[in-house]
């Protein structure tokens, strides 16, 4: 049973690590780098360790018509994924961005169901009503939503991102059951850098390095290897044992963990709300990645 855990164990993990990556993306950006640079700095290193890392697998594409949705899933999963979500958090507020990021099991609902004929049923509408209340609570119960004028842009973009997610997982997961991890990334990596050299290359030649201190340096390499790298690793390799809105569902607990952090480190206190909130989050989560759990711990 340990060993049927461990999607669902990654899948925490990612969005444990992206919960805290809104507040630290805002840290640097822009005083220090723009968005478009910051995009170029995730997805050129990142591209270059899949390829060192995959050099070292067996395990190649053996479908040649499958180099057409590795394409496509680096357009939504790496080059508008990622340029809509760093240019809209730059816009925007991490409160906005939390926020918005509730829509995406809702989409990835709706495109599952679509392109890979996923079935949406009772128990999985109501999972996912669940934990978007809980999420919502939780950001939004101190009085502290921020949609305005001032952020439409920004917000616009990232529910832009929350589309392109979805559809990202719809496209990556058929191909999580044929190869492995790394194997899927490096071209979709490959892709996404291909499209995204031309657009931040310049914004990226133009940083001011010599303005930044350690703490933005180790900021930077956070972004890179943990909220990147390590993110897109553990949500893949969860795609080959989950289902779609499984891997989308575990999304509502990035506020938890970033409400949690601010406890931890004295900017917040834990409240009925928080508490209440964060039982609806879970609840929701468990819901939706408990229908068919038995089948699958029986495999």
């Amino acid at each position: 049973m340990a060993k049927n855990l461990k999607p669902h164990i990654a899948l925490f993990l990612a969005n444990f690590f992206y919960g805290l990556n809104y507040v630290i993306v805002k840290s640097v950006m822009p005083v220090y780098i723009s968005p478009i640079a910051l995009t170029f700095l995730r997805i050129m290193p990142v591209t270059i360790l899949f390829w060192i890392i995959g050099s070292f697998k067996k395990n190649k594409i053996t479908d040649k018509k499958d180099f057409k949705n590795l394409f496509f899933a680096a357009i939504f999963g790496v080059f508008l994924n990622m340029f809509l979500f760093i240019k809209g958090l730059n816009f925007s507020t991490p409160i906005d961005a939390a926020i918005i990021m509730t829509t995406n099991p809702i989409l990835v609902l709706v495109v599952a169901a679509i392109f890979l004929h996923e079935r949406i049923s009772l128990l999985k509408i109501i999972g996912i009503v669940v934990g978007a209340a809980g999420a919502l609570l939780l950001v939004g119960g101190k009085g502290i939503i921020g949609f305005n004028k001032d952020t439409i842009s920004g917000d616009l973009m990232l529910l832009a991102n929350s589309v392109s997610f979805a559809i990202y997982i719809a496209l990556a997961r058929p191909l999580m059951q044929k190869y492995d991890s790394i194997t899927v990334l490096k071209w979709v990596f490959l892709f996404g850098s291909i499209m995204f050299f031309p657009v931040g290359f310049t914004e990226f030649k133009n940083v001011q390095w010599h303005a930044m201190n350690g703490f933005v340096f180790l900021t930077l390499a956070y972004i890179i290897f943990v909220t990147t790298f390590l993110t897109y690793l553990l949500i893949n390799f969860s795609m080959k044992f989950l289902k779609s809105t499984t891997v989308s569902i575990y999304i509502y607990i990035q506020p938890v963990i970033a409400a949690a952090f601010a406890v931890l480190i004295g900017m917040d206190k834990f409240t009925v709300l928080n508490i209440s909130a964060s039982s609806l989050v879970f609840t929701g989560v468990y819901l939706v990645s408990s229908e068919g759990r038995e089948k699958y711990f029986k495999k």
